[in-house]
């Protein structure tokens, strides 16, 4: 059944619904929630926590006012509950001087901000209990009213097809699919939610795990090219200024076993920052350029891949670059050179996913931070080469039983030791009060040489975020240390900026780099001995682990400081389990347990077909039971496997190849 059927669908919103990558009613029923507005549980005004998302039922004492500040227009209204006031405000909606007036019953959903008393920015409101609201991913144009009304006519209006056994059905005590498809849209309490999300997690991890298998036993039967490895990691390691890890060599070993395999490798290399992962890469490409084939390293950012180019082309001369930010001639050249084969070693960003892209002989896929690319991206990549050896990095930490279930199709290597000389990082709390200390320490450091980060979450200030951002700090800096050399670093800068600013930070003519996440991943600059965060309660575990991880790269000693206002408990407890350890894995346990698992599949990326990540917060149980029910469905004949198994690759295809993870 198509759109189009649906009563007030016309033209123009077919058009905006087809950019979400939603064609027909099936479509519409799978796209789920992002996020849900919980109506059920009301907050008292006293009790709402900072940045916390609450419900409120509130009387509006006054008119709502409205006033202009720094190109806005703001609407702002006091209101009040039993136990204290509050302040509404809204930018650029004067419309809502229409909506509220003094004496209303209002329910309010958002976050408080209690810089300046309690204070909610865009909050959603009504006037009656709208119950749990659920909010879905849009584009411009499609206000979430008119998703939440072609959803409902949807579910009122088409059967979906069950995907599950009724036997699993009810063997995992799930709702069938057209309950658990009510339930997710329009769910009548969070029990029933909760029960949705479960069958639907069940259900994508199913399908996830049903292909790794097809994948894999596909990938058995297919042969690859078997390198010669013979002498290589002597001739590798003589070349060396340094001693490898115990780990590293270990993993090095074992991508030799697998290369001079006639079958493709298939393996991940799981390190924390600053391990040495790069190392056993440079192994691999070696291996490949001296059995005459080309090499790939995929990099997650512009200037990750300045970086691995800046490195590799010392070791492998016909090395080159090939990023979206290149000039066209560059380009040009560099396409050449790939498809000639005079480039041996090829480094770029997910612009060696686009068509231009011919390879003379394309031997090895190597991708740094893995998780930063799907699955199907890295499917196209493989499709440029005749099954081309993979070999994945992740400096992403995740519990190691938790990596033998999502990466089941790949072979695992831990480098489970640092390099040897390195300290570990100290990482302390700053409050509020010390930070101009802090920063004079810092000018301190820099006139011995060192280096420091200091990393905001936004480039500019934004109403109800009480924290600096970039531009505030940098100016800040500027006044409270003349004579030290600052710049700053972010995504929307062009990437010749970029480059230009993270060699001065390289070479020492900047000593202080303020900057967005952009260099969460890879950047290394060993005389870089300090990370302050600013901010530091709006980050997750896993990204400020991997913002220290930019530091601690020499034998200096090297320091983290996190530094926020009034953080929530949970903020607190990241915060003390970043000052208690720098075990990457014991982090990932325990941001594991505080946030569940999050999007693990690798398959989200804008332009693919994405499912919202609302359903895939599933536990470990979840993941489990999946697994055993894929191995059921690959080991039983059965015809409904087999639409299970054409299902899950028929998700996961691309270009005529399972796409592996």
């Amino acid at each position: 059944m198509k759109l189009s059927e649906i009563k007030g669908i016309g033209p123009k919103r077919i058009e905006l619904f087809s950019e979400l990558h939603i064609e027909t009613l099936n479509d519409l029923l799978r796209f789920y929630p992002k996020e849900y507005l919980d109506y059920t549980s009301m907050t008292a005004i006293r009790d709402a926590e900072e940045n916390q998302n609450v419900s409120l039922r509130v009387s509006v004492l006054s008119d709502p006012t409205i006033f202009y500040n720094r190109g806005k227009y703001i609407v702002s209204v006091r209101v009040a509950d039993a136990s204290g006031k509050a302040t509404l405000r809204w930018m650029n909606q004067p419309y809502r001087l229409q909506q509220v007036h003094a004496g209303d019953v209002l329910y309010v959903n958002g976050k408080a901000n209690r810089k300046r008393g309690t204070v909610f920015y865009n909050p959603q409101i009504g006037r009656e209990n709208p119950g749990i609201v659920p909010v879905y991913p849009t584009v411009k144009g499609l206000a979430q009213k008119v998703i939440r009304d072609t959803v409902a006519a949807a579910l009122n209006g088409c059967s979906a097809p069950e995907l599950l056994p009724a036997e699993w059905v009810e063997r995992y005590a799930f709702p069938n699919i057209t309950d658990a498809l009510r339930m997710i849209h329009q769910p009548a309490s969070m029990t029933e939610l909760s029960l949705a999300k479960k069958r639907f997690a069940f259900e994508e991890a199913l399908l996830y795990f049903v292909n790794v298998a097809a994948a894999k036993a596909d990938h058995r039967r297919n042969n690859g090219f078997a390198f010669h490895t013979y002498r290589c990691k002597e001739r590798f390691l003589r070349d060396l200024p340094f001693t490898p890890t115990g780990a590293q060599l270990r993993v090095i070993d074992e991508i030799a076993a697998d290369m001079q395999k006639p079958i493709p490798m298939n393996r991940l290399v799981q390190g924390d920052v600053g391990s040495g992962k790069t190392l056993v890469a440079e192994y691999a490409l070696s291996v490949c350029v001296e059995n005459h084939k080309q090499g790939v390293l995929l990099a997650p950012t512009g200037i990750l891949a300045e970086q691995h180019y800046q490195t590799l082309k010392r070791l492998f001369p016909r090395a080159c670059l090939y990023t979206g930010s290149m000039k066209t001639r560059e380009r040009e050249q560099a396409l050449a050179k790939m498809e000639s084969g005079e480039a041996n070693v090829i480094v770029g960003t997910h612009a060696l996913f686009s068509d231009p892209v011919r390879f003379h002989d394309l031997g090895l896929v190597v991708t740094d931070e893995q998780h930063r690319f799907g699955v199907m991206q890295r499917g196209k990549m493989e499709a440029k080469g005749i099954r081309p050896d993979v070999l994945v990095m992740s400096a992403t930490p995740i519990p190691r039983t938790l990596a033998l279930l999502l990466y089941s199709d790949l072979d695992l290597s831990v480098i489970d030791e640092m390099p040897r000389g390195r300290k570990p990082i100290k990482t302390l709390f700053v409050p509020k009060t010390r930070r101009d200390d802090l920063y004079r320490h810092l000018a301190e450091r820099a006139k011995l040489g060192e280096r420091a980060y200091v990393v905001c979450p936004l480039i500019e200030p934004s109403e109800g975020y009480e924290g600096l951002s970039v531009d505030e700090i940098s100016k800040e800096l500027k006044t409270l240390l003349p004579d030290v050399s600052t710049a700053i670093l972010h995504g929307q800068m062009p990437e010749e900026e970029k480059r230009r600013i993270m060699e001065d930070f390289r070479t020492g003519r900047v000593s202080i780099l303020i900057s967005t996440t952009v260099i969460e991943v890879g950047v290394d600059v060993p005389m870089a001995t300090s990370m302050v965060i600013e901010g530091a309660d709006h980050f997750g575990l896993a990204t400020l682990h991997q913002l220290r991880g930019r530091v601690g790269r020499s034998d200096l000693q090297s320091y983290c400081y996190l530094l926020c206002g009034r953080p929530t408990a949970a903020a607190r407890e990241r915060i003390q389990t970043m000052v208690s350890t720098c075990d990457g894995f014991e982090i990932a346990e325990k941001d594991l347990a505080m946030r569940g698992m999050g999007d693990l599949f690798g398959v989200r990326q804008s332009g693919e077909g994405e499912r919202s990540s609302a359903v895939l917060h599933c536990s470990t149980e979840v993941l489990e039971l999946a697994v055993q029910a894929a191995n059921e469905v690959m080991t039983t004949p059965n015809a409904l496997y087999n639409d299970l198994i054409r299902e899950a690759q028929a998700r996961y295809r691309v270009s005529g190849q399972i796409a592996h993870n």
